[in-house]
């Protein structure tokens, strides 16, 4: 039975025989003398497999975010399923900082830490609602894609842009009614 059907050479056909390591589909057309400089099928091999990896990995941490940037909103119509991986996000980096979101800031406290000297006149339970609006204020717009980020940069504090966000995303009322 003459296996070469199946892909598998009879032994007696030399053309199948190669001796080098790599297959002749695989093989460079670079000259022998140039292939040390030239990239290694293995390392092209590589390259092309770990291609979709990286890839996937990028959309994944643009979706759900990552230790240190949170789940990014890309567009507005997908509101709804981003507020509940960002609102885990924001609890794991503190769980005070959600207090940002859900009550307003005392404009009083940004006047009075708009300088060192002040800031340090101010009573600790100030200093810290200053620090958590500052850095809620950063997390929420760096999970805003530029393209939404433009709509609202009128709103100066965190509760304020999220109320904003939500409106949108959610819709209001009115909106409810149609």
């Amino acid at each position: 039975m003459n296996l070469s059907w199946r892909g598998n050479p009879s032994p007696d056909e030399g053309k199948y025989r190669n001796t080098s390591l790599s297959p002749s589909w695989a093989e460079s057309p670079v000259p022998v003398s140039s292939q040390a400089s030239a990239i290694s099928t293995g390392q092209w091999a590589f390259v092309s497999n770990q291609t979709p990896s990286i890839q996937s990995i990028l959309l994944s941490e643009s979706e759900t975010g990552s230790l240190n940037w949170p789940p990014k909103l890309m567009h507005l119509n997908e509101y709804l399923g981003w507020v509940d991986r960002f609102y885990t996000f924001v609890l794991g980096q503190n769980t005070e900082l959600w207090l940002r979101f859900t009550t307003n800031f005392d404009q009083a406290i940004e006047v009075a830490a708009s300088t060192s000297a002040t800031f340090s006149d101010l009573p600790e339970d100030q200093k810290k609602t200053y620090d958590l609006e500052k850095k809620a204020y950063a997390i929420l717009t760096q999970a805003l894609s530029k393209d939404i980020y433009h709509q609202f940069v009128s709103f100066k504090t965190t509760k304020k842009l999220w109320d904003a966000l939500k409106t949108r995303g959610v819709g209001n009322e009115a909106t409810h009614q149609l």
